[in-house]
């Protein structure tokens, strides 16, 4: 009876749930570990299941959660995606249905009744977890830079090889792709301020190691060339200057001297980043072939000396610069969005209300039966087949998956979102000085970012077993929870007064 107690604590234990998940899905995308996590995925798929049943018919802490009928309605128009293009890619549909759940009522549900010391334990350790986890993958990605080491590995996927290494003038390293790669190194610096506020109390102080990690990342999103991670970086530095001058503007001290103070320093933080990076970029461009001249033996060559005869001697060893740039020539997936798009939005013309469900249609090597090919251009097509259902935009690819219904319920659902954290930050109990103020509009300010990332990229909704949207969704059942205690707390002050 215990031991069936102990498994039943840990099957319908949605933190530990949350672990499995985050530590499978970061190495889902390292293609190094020859799908290792194949057999864990699908474990963990069919435990999201039982999870999902289990809560429905006993806590329903899914139904607790701000704006939930959103999410439910949300969930409620993408079956109607599934039924109207039924019997196409169904299977897959479906699979697609689970990971939706998945993310809006397990990831998001943030149990109000647990305590939050407890709480703060458990994000603790989470952010901990992912934290070493990509350290480990980013040092090693790094070595594979130093020691000019590139290779490539099977996908799984039938005719496509995975790119690991320094190739192409970007450090690929142990990830699937440069962007995944720097958006890895973005995510964890964002939780490594987390857990200086949650074990510290001061999101400021850097622990040794967090020092060193961000030094591990930093050096990796110069040598991706990611400029995913670029817009992101910079988006969330400027809804940052955004969100402190709302705040001044509704406590009514918008002093224009200070946000004009402001924005210099934002632009001054700019050019700065800007010089320091290059400078930087320019001595890692030698650093490969240092550490070759130093550690490679001679190669040979045969010359004719000055008595004609051919001899054999040492070729003089040289420092080369490395090249680290963006592909210009459309070698990768990521590359051609905009054809993708608009390959995408044909999609979106044919099927407008619903979508076509699985935007892989041409899973079987041939288009979905529910889709007009002749409506499609060759450059759609070969486009299509190239992206292998990756829209590499979240905003396209709800169009195509779930329709302009699906689209409108989910913008309802971001308004809300605004709406709940906008008021929340213009209240004059939310006091800027305040670490616990700060660290809340931190999170914000990484939500939001992470939606200009997914103007290029599809990671928080409608892309399966995707590490940033279970962060995303994560953080925004926490700060939810946050807000809400903090209203409940001042509430209970007046009442006291």
């Amino acid at each position: 009876m215990n031991a069936l107690r102990t498994i039943g604590e840990i099957i319908f234990n949605p933190f530990i749930f949350r672990i499995v998940n985050l530590v499978v899905y970061i190495f889902y995308f390292v293609p190094s570990d020859f799908n290792a996590e194949n057999i864990p995925m699908k474990i963990i798929f069919v435990w999201g299941i039982v999870l999902l049943i289990w809560d429905f018919f006993t806590k329903r802490i899914m139904f607790k959660q701000p704006h939930w009928k959103v999410l439910f309605a949300l969930c409620v128009s993408y079956l109607f995606s599934i039924a109207t293009n039924f019997p196409s890619n169904f299977m897959d549909s479906a699979y697609n249905f689970v990971y939706l759940a998945t993310s809006v009522f397990i990831f998001y549900s943030i149990d109000p009744e647990l305590d939050p010391k407890t709480r703060s334990k458990q994000f603790q350790l989470f952010n901990d977890i992912a934290i070493s986890i990509i350290f480990l993958l980013t040092s090693l990605s790094l070595l594979t830079y130093f020691f000019n080491i590139f290779y490539l590995v099977p996908t799984g996927t039938e005719g496509i090889m995975a790119r690991q290494g320094f190739l192409e003038n970007r450090l690929f390293g142990l990830y699937t792709s440069p962007n995944m790669g720097s958006m890895f190194g973005y995510v964890s610096v964002f939780l490594m301020t987390m857990n200086n506020f949650l074990k510290r109390g001061d999101w400021k102080k850097f622990q040794k190691l967090y020092v060193v990690n961000a030094v591990v990342q930093y050096l990796y999103y110069l040598l991706s060339s990611s400029r995913g991670t670029q817009i992101t970086i910079v988006g969330f530095m400027i809804f940052m200057y955004l969100i402190v001058t709302y705040k001044l503007f509704a406590t009514k001290k918008h002093n224009l001297k200070k946000i004009a103070r402001n924005f210099v320093a934002l632009a001054t933080l700019f050019f700065l980043m800007n010089v320091v990076n290059y400078v930087v970029e320019f001595g890692l461009s030698y650093v490969p072939s240092t550490i070759s001249y130093f550690i490679s033996s001679p190669e040979q060559e045969v010359v004719i000396d000055e008595n004609g005869e051919m001899v054999t001697v040492n070729k003089k060893k040289v420092i080369e610069k490395i090249t680290i740039q963006h592909s210009e020539e459309g070698s990768e997936v990521s590359s051609g969005r905009l054809s993708i798009w608009e390959a995408g939005l044909k999609l979106v013309k044919q099927k407008p209300v619903f979508g076509v469900a699985d935007s892989d249609v041409y899973r079987t090597g041939e288009l979905s039966p529910q889709l007009d090919e002749s409506l499609l251009t060759e450059l759609d097509k070969n486009e299509l087949i190239r992206a292998h259902g990756n829209m590499h935009s979240t905003y396209i690819a709800v169009l195509v998956k779930a329709g302009i219904a699906g689209f409108i319920i989910l913008c309802i659902f971001v308004l809300f979102i605004l709406n709940d954290n906008i008021r929340f930050i213009g209240k004059p109990s939310f006091d800027l000085k305040n670490q616990d103020a700060q660290i809340y509009i931190i999170i914000f300010g990484f939500l939001l970012s992470l939606f200009v990332n997914d103007v290029v990229e599809n990671h928080l909704i409608f892309n399966n077993r995707d590490v940033m949207g279970l962060i995303f969704w994560t953080y925004l059942g926490l700060s939810n929870r946050i807000r809400l205690e903090n209203i409940e707390a001042n509430s209970e002050a007046k009442e006291v007064e």
